[in-house]
């Protein structure tokens, strides 16, 4: 399994959309979540949102990744 960490940004204000990374596990995915938010200080008040998908391959196009939301 591999987790995909998305900072989704704003379109209204402009903040652009980020893959942070693609990780081996659920526990790396969230550190690494948190580094970037404090790194970037980013907090509950910004117009921003992060969520983390699962995948279970990669090289593979995910049409309904919903299904995939593990962490927001």
């Amino acid at each position: 399994m591999y987790y995909v960490v998305l900072d989704l940004g704003c379109s209204d204000c402009g903040e652009s959309s980020n893959i942070l990374g693609i990780f081996t596990s659920l526990e790396f995915a969230k550190s690494a979540r948190e580094e970037y938010k404090e790194k970037n200080r980013l907090d509950e008040y910004s117009d921003h949102e992060f969520f983390i998908y699962q995948i279970d391959t990669l090289d593979k196009i995910y049409h309904n990744s919903f299904d995939h939301l593990v962490d927001s």
